[in-house]
């Protein structure tokens, strides 16, 4: 059986997204647990951030979209490494 680490994280995300799109629309957010730790212009100010702050495999970060289908790539990994 497959474990979710961060579901809880994305079932947040889902909850709130309609109250952000307004303001966050096409922008980063940074979830630890169910809480909205940071809102970034793009994926890297976001990742660098949160790796910064945050263990590996706690955070989530989501693009701010009308449409999740919209997204491409969707992954997560429990180590991120940066030349």
């Amino acid at each position: 059986m497959e474990t979710l680490i961060l579901k809880p994280q994305y079932d947040y995300f889902l909850r709130i997204r309609e109250t952000l799109l307004p303001e966050q629309e096409n922008k980063f957010v940074v979830i630890v647990g169910e809480k909205v730790v940071g809102i970034f212009d793009n994926i890297h100010l976001a990742l660098q951030t949160a790796s910064k702050g945050y263990a590996p495999g706690t955070f989530l970060i989501e693009q701010v979209v009308k449409n999740q289908d919209d997204l491409v790539q969707k992954f997560a990994s429990m180590v991120v490494c940066f030349q």
